[in-house]
């Protein structure tokens, strides 16, 4: 082979690595930005989990405290009942006369 077609075949070569060079770079840069986004998403998902365990622990704190008025006002609500009913007793027996 001529001189001349080896520099030809250089040149086609220097231009394919050039341009697969801007092909990694281009993918290179890619890769920065979804590792970038993949880090802001988990950084979010902790700050969700975290809320989500406050609400959680929130809920249960008030659950708990309902639990607890309600067993403690167990005679609070059974005179509430009988002086309701007690009302509704005499109402009806006071309507009747």
């Amino acid at each position: 082979m001529s001189s001349a077609k080896y520099t030809q075949i250089e040149s086609r070569n220097d231009q394919k690595l050039d341009s697969l060079a801007n092909k990694l770079a281009t993918f290179r840069n890619i890769n920065q930005e979804i590792n970038s986004q993949a880090t802001q998403d988990n950084s979010m998902i902790d700050q969700l989990s975290n809320s989500f365990d406050s609400l959680f622990n929130n809920l249960k704190n008030t659950s708990h405290r309902l639990t607890r008025s309600m067993q403690s006002g167990k005679g609070i609500w059974k005179m509430t009942g009988l002086a309701l009913l007690l009302f509704f007793i005499l109402y009806h027996l006071l309507k009747l006369f």
